[in-house]
């Protein structure tokens, strides 16, 4: 009885005067034998499989929630990574509640210790993991932080005509002949990955670019402001690390060195030199959900015939 009191005690200590509960926690990944796998607890009180969170103390910045909760329920330490969807519902006793998630690096681990919250916990691999949680809402949080694992392709667009003798608006500036036959290249280019999106700047010569990347794949173009000439680079290297993949984007040639220099200097390992020609690409692998490596490819070949 008293442990319940406690308990109760706790959760109205957790309501923000606008009655809104908050709360916070994480998706934490790492690979064993090549598997990706995940981090799911048992709590007994609702006899669920949950991913990793609790509720905020008042006044406690939520991004403390998050790390402070996945230390008490799993013993893992860390630091956050992108932001995941948050989640709103209604508790049992009828309060709304919101939970924000986020991906979770871990830099430490301390013994497990099983309390009345949570008394087990395991690792389960990613494919398993949505037949083994409770909740729908986990399985689609997990599901795009899965996404954040899958590769980034940052390409440039390729050669457009002269922007010296275009006299229209150079948004409207077309690919020139040879830009166009690097634009055919990168259907070969990209066969045999996986591509769920492709995202391009609004720019006539980079939705050009990936025109017949798209078509092949029957994806539409995304056309995104966030990847015009003269965005802040910060901003964009941000929202590119939010971004779920495989996906590509189409953008300028301020933009790359934007998201590959910041990157490199943040220790990413680098394979090729530090260019970004028009048609080239740029990989970025992520491990675990964050960056793990840049690879540079050059245009494709883009000879006549």
């Amino acid at each position: 009885m008293a442990g319940r009191v406690a308990i109760a005690r706790e959760e109205e200590a957790a309501v923000l005067v606008s009655d809104v509960i908050r709360a916070a926690g994480g998706v934490i990944f790492r690979r064993r034998s090549g598997v990706l796998e995940t981090l799911i607890v048992h709590r007994p009180r609702y006899d669920d499989l949950t991913l990793p969170k609790g509720k905020a103390h008042e006044g406690e910045p939520i991004e403390t929630t998050a790390l402070r909760e996945i230390r008490e329920e799993t013993g893992v330490t860390g630091e956050l990574g992108p932001e995941l969807k948050s989640v709103s519902y209604t508790d049992p006793l009828g309060r709304p509640k919101m939970v924000r998630y986020w991906l979770v690096r871990a830099d430490g681990a301390e013994a497990f210790r099983p309390d009345h919250e949570v008394d087990a916990l395991s690792w389960v691999s990613v494919e398993a993991a949505p037949a083994t949680l409770t909740n729908e809402h986990d399985r689609e949080v997990l599901a795009e932080a899965a996404r954040l694992t899958e590769p980034l392709y940052v390409v440039r667009h390729a050669k457009a005509g002269s922007r010296a003798e275009w006299r229209g608006d150079d948004r409207d500036r077309p690919l020139s002949v040879k830009g166009e036959r690097q634009a055919k290249g990168l259907v070969a280019a990209f066969r045999g990955r996986a591509v769920d999106r492709i995202l391009s700047s609004p720019v006539r010569r980079c939705v050009q670019t990936v025109g017949p990347l798209a078509q092949d794949r029957g994806l539409d173009i995304e056309e995104v402001p966030w990847l015009l000439e003269g965005t802040d680079g910060r901003m964009l290297l941000e929202t590119i690390r939010m971004l779920p993949g495989p996906a590509v984007l189409c953008a300028h040639g301020d933009a790359i060195p934007e998201v590959v220099r910041p990157l490199a200097e943040d220790g990413v390992p680098v394979e090729g030199p530090m260019v970004w020609k028009k048609g080239s690409t740029w990989v970025l692998d992520r491990d675990l959900g964050f960056p793990s490596l840049l690879r540079y490819e050059p245009p494709p070949r883009d000879r006549a015939g």
